[in-house]
């Protein structure tokens, strides 16, 4: 029987985040054209909870990076944002309480065979 290779924390944390990354395609942004990054989220579309949400959040990052931020700058974060906020409303509709277990647990089995000694 072979030996299963011996894998490492930091090796399997690359590999795990390298599986989770390649999952979280996004078809949207992926259909874009290079260099144009669509939005369609804007903030007259979204609720009034939602448009306040997202300006109270753009006026934290103009407080942080204002004067490195351009007019385009600032008009794509809005619209980033927004589209955050639209995504978010969701999972904040989701109705969870302190406690509750999770819906599903990652559970890994490597097994791994007991190291046979060389015959000298």
């Amino acid at each position: 029987m072979p030996r299963a290779p011996k894998i490492s924390r930091r090796q399997f944390n690359c590999l795990a985040a390298a599986a989770a990354a390649s999952t979280l395609a996004l078809p949207d942004l992926t259909a874009a054209p290079p260099g144009e990054y669509r939005q369609t989220g804007n903030v007259s579309g979204s609720t009034p909870e939602q448009a306040r949400e997202v300006e109270a959040k753009l006026a934290n990052i103009i407080r942080k990076y204002g004067p490195r931020l351009s007019a385009a700058d600032r008009e794509h974060l809005r619209k980033i944002l927004a589209h955050n906020e639209i995504m978010l409303a969701s999972v904040r509709a989701f109705a969870l309480q302190n406690g509750d277990p999770t819906s599903t647990v990652l559970k890994v089995s490597v097994a791994e065979a007991a190291p046979e000694r060389e015959k000298r």
